[in-house]
Formats: C-alpha cells, sequence, structure tokens
C-alpha cells in the first residue's frame, strides 16, 4: 500500500465530513428547505404596508399579472401529461382554478357563496382533495377509470361546495367545529379546525408515499404553507370587517374586496406557488432524462455532458463490482439489482455529484480540481465504506429500499439471510504529457481499473507517469 502526501486541505474536508456525516443534507432536502423558506416569506409579506390598492401600478399588477399565473400551472399540467403523470395535470389544473377563485373571491357570490365561505371552504377541502388524489397510484394519463378515480378525488370540493351554496347550516356545523378548543379566531386562529385534518391526511399520504412522484408530493405538500397563509390573512382581515359590519350588502363587500383585499400578497403567495411547482416538474424532467433509473444516480448522457467540459486540473475514477457476473449466476438477476442499487447509494452518499453510473456494473468518478493522487484518499474511503457494509440475500424480488444506519443494525439482527461481502475495484488516472484529452484519461483509467481486477481486486490503482501504484 503507498502512502500519498494529503494537502492540508484535502485531510480538512475528510475530518469535517467524517464529523458531520450524520448532519449532511442531501441535495433535494436543501431543495425543499428553499422551498419553505420562500413559502415564509410570502406569509411575512402581509405584514409590510400595502400599497393604495386603487393606484395604477397596482391595478395594473392585479389586472394582468394573474395570467402569467394562470399559465405557469397550465405549463405544470402540460409537463405533467408529457410524463405520462395524470395526477400532476389533475392536481395542476386543480391550482388554476384555486388560484383564479382566491384572487377574485366574488366570483361564485351569485351562487350563494362568500368570500368568507370560499376561503373556508378552499382550506378544509383542498389539501383533501390532494390526498385521495395521490392516495392511489398513476396509471395512463387517457385510461377512462383512472380519470373516473381522479374525478373522484374531486369529492371533497364538491360536498362542501354544494352544503356552501345550499345548506349553509351544514357547512358551518363542519368549517366551525372545535376540535382543539383553544384554536379560535379570538386566539387569531382564523383557519378552519377541519384543514388541520385535511393537512394532516395530505401528510400521512406523504409520508407513506413510495412512488417515483412521491418528490413532486412533498413539493405539493410545502405548497400548503403559503396556501393556507393566504387563507388565514385574508379570514382574518375579512373578520376584522364583519366585526364592523354586522349585516352588510353586496356594494359594501365589493368596496371591502377593491380597498383591503390584500391582492399583491395573494397574487406572490400563488407566484412562490407556480414557480415552486414548476421547478419541481422540471426537475422530474432532468431526472428522467440524466439519472439513472435503477441506482439513482447520474447516468452515461449526464457523464458525457460533464466529460466535455472537463478542463484544467481533474482525475477520473473508473469502478467495477467484483465478482459481479458470478454473483447474478448464483442469486439471480433481482438480487444482482439489488446489488447495483446499493453500491449506487453508497457511491453517491460518499462521493455525491462526483459519481455516474457507466454502464452494467461500473461507474465513474470525476474529481475536478484535483490529482489522481489527491482524489484517491476519496476513492479509497468509498471502497472501505462498501467493503464494511453488510448486505444480505433476500428473498426473489425483493426491491433494496433505501434505509438509515438504524434500519441496518435492526435488519442485521432479524435478517435470517446470507451475509455476502460487496467489494469494487478502482482505477484512477489523470491528464499528462502523452494523455491529454479526457478520451485518453478515460482509458488510463480504465486501464489502472484492469490492473486492480489482475492484482486481486477490491482496491485503488493509480495510473501514473506510464506506471501503475496500488492501493487496498
Amino acid at each position: 500500500m503507498l502512502a500519498f502526501e494529503k494537502k492540508p486541505a484535502i485531510l480538512c474536508y475528510t475530518l469535517i465530513t467524517d464529523n458531520l456525516a450524520e448532519m449532511r443534507l442531501s441535495k433535494a432536502n436543501k431543495t425543499y428547505l428553499i422551498y419553505a423558506g420562500l413559502g415564509l416569506i410570502t406569509i411575512f409579506l402581509y405584514a409590510l404596508p400595502q400599497p393604495d390598492p386603487k393606484g395604477t401600478f397596482t391595478q395594473g399588477l392585479v389586472n394582468i399579472f394573474p395570467y402569467p399565473l394562470y399559465m405557469g400551472f397550465a405549463l405544470v399540467g402540460f409537463l405533467g401529461l408529457k410524463l405520462n403523470q395524470n395526477r400532476i395535470l389533475f392536481s395542476a389544473l386543480i391550482y388554476l382554478c384555486v388560484c383564479y377563485l382566491l384572487i377574485n373571491p366574488l366570483t361564485l357570490n351569485s351562487i350563494g357563496i362568500s368570500l368568507y365561505g370560499l376561503y373556508y371552504m378552499i382550506g378544509m377541502s383542498f389539501p383533501l382533495t390532494l390526498a385521495i388524489m395521490f392516495s392511489s397510484r398513476g396509471a395512463r394519463p387517457l385510461d377512462l377509470p383512472n380519470i373516473g378515480k381522479l374525478s373522484f378525488s374531486l369529492f371533497p370540493m364538491i360536498l362542501f361546495g354544494y352544503f356552501l351554496a345550499r345548506d349553509k347550516p351544514v357547512f358551518s356545523k363542519i368549517a366551525f367545529l372545535k376540535i382543539i378548543p383553544g384554536l379560535t379566531p379570538n386566539n387569531n386562529f382564523f383557519l378552519p379546525q377541519f384543514a388541520l385534518f385535511a393537512l394532516a391526511a395530505l401528510g400521512l399520504v406523504i409520508y407513506f408515499q413510495r412512488d417515483r412522484i412521491k418528490p413532486f408530493i412533498k413539493v405539493l405538500g410545502l405548497s400548503m404553507i403559503p396556501l393556507m397563509g393566504t387563507i388565514w390573512v385574508v379570514l382574518k382581515l375579512f373578520h376584522g370587517f364583519l366585526k364592523e359590519h354586522s349585516k352588510f350588502k353586496l356594494a359594501e363587500l365589493q368596496e371591502w374586496v377593491a380597498t383591503t383585499f390584500p391582492s399583491i400578497q395573494v397574487i406572490a403567495a400563488f407566484t412562490v406557488i407556480c414557480g415552486i411547482l414548476l421547478h419541481a416538474v422540471f426537475q422530474m424532467y432532468w431526472h428522467r432524462v440524466y439519472v439513472d433509473e435503477l441506482t439513482d444516480v447520474p447516468n452515461r448522457r449526464a457523464l458525457d455532458e460533464c466529460l466535455s467540459g472537463l478542463s484544467g486540473e481533474y482525475a477520473i475514477a473508473m469502478m467495477d463490482i467484483d465478482h459481479f457476473k458470478s454473483f447474478n449466476d448464483n442469486y439471480g438477476h433481482d438480487e444482482g439489482d439489488n446489488v447495483l442499487r446499493l453500491v449506487g447509494s453508497v457511491l453517491s452518499n460518499e462521493l455525491g455529484d462526483r459519481i455516474f453510473r457507466y454502464g452494467g456494473e461500473e461507474f465513474c468518478a470525476v474529481f475536478k480540481g484535483v490529482s489522481a493522487e489527491d482524489a484517491y484518499m476519496f476513492a479509497n474511503k468509498v471502497r472501505r465504506k462498501l467493503e464494511e457494509r453488510d448486505f444480505y440475500i433476500r428473498k426473489p424480488n425483493s426491491k433494496r429500499e433505501p434505509t438509515s444506519a438504524f434500519d441496518r443494525r435492526k435488519t442485521k439482527k432479524s435478517s435470517n439471510g446470507k451475509k455476502v461481502q460487496i467489494t469494487i475495484s478502482i482505477g484512477l488516472a489523470n491528464p499528462n504529457k502523452k494523455s491529454k484529452t479526457v478520451e485518453d484519461v478515460l482509458k488510463l483509467a480504465d486501464q489502472a481499473l484492469y490492473q486492480a481486477k489482475r492484482k486481486g481486486r477490491n482496491r485503488v490503482v493509480i495510473w501514473e507517469n506510464e506506471s501503475v501504484k496500488s492501493a487496498v
């Protein structure tokens, strides 16, 4: 085993990552935090002084800006349809309708649905509608039975709308249901308490969701932050209006909407909602094009684009799972797929966006700004991590889901399956005087990989100055 001199910066990075590994957030979780932060910002906007509702700029913004929002929600639905995700299509169309109604709260006044009732109805029924919609798996977009299921998810909105327009006493009993006694308008809680039940139902659907559409459902859940914030603020303002006007005429309500209704803030909230939904659906497109479906790491297409932009100092590592063909022959391709998922998960956790699936049982890592000797410590660390990881043979067709360290300890104690060791061989190379292009470096890394296999596997080999240096 060769000992390489490690640069102080590399040593510091290793020390920090080792100590804070458990606190490290994935890219997806960081994105969710940003979404939540944007939603909270829209709520804080209500505390700022509201611009003059009758001002020329405000009127122009309120009259024109909603149309790009409607187009944005329609685009989310269209992209969902192109992804063969009819639930995205339906949820985006419903959000478009909700956006229109809450920006124009007197639209349904002619059929007996007032502003106050409209906001109560949306707060109670919309999260429940989404919970029903995403509680079942999707099917083909134009499949009639599936369209029937999605139409059934509208039942809460239709039912509450009917009670609100035709049987207000029943609606009032549900809307003013006291689940938690302390939460009342007198304590500045203006949301209907039934909305808490609807949000809890949506949260449970998100938590137990195992479909690949789960990231989008999480974003829909986060969109409830600005939506419920908007409903709370408008209901609070309207509650003050009701204190001054126990009985009011439609003209007085229209005047209140024209002078007090926070149109700019409502539009800002839906702008954030539309923006995060668009970003989420574009992420789904990127995932489909550039991420390997089996291992959930970037695929060969993503690698080719990464390599095309390489310049300066860099290193490339070619990685291959040891004895993978014989493993498939002995335990079957289903268990072989589980091995690929495991290796992809470990490599992704340790190397982040440096790792790509090259093809078959081969992976590739690209280290920008470092030499092969500096990249060695990262490669050898991930090799040791995988070597130390327990792998148990499972039942046929048993997909291996991502697990925490606690889950793995529990599986280790309870599993009756055979434990096997999974290892990888790694070849490293960087540009030199004779091999300057990316294609040449990739070939050198591949040759170093074959040297690692010939030397006994489960080791890292560095190609340097036309000689081979190896480490176990």
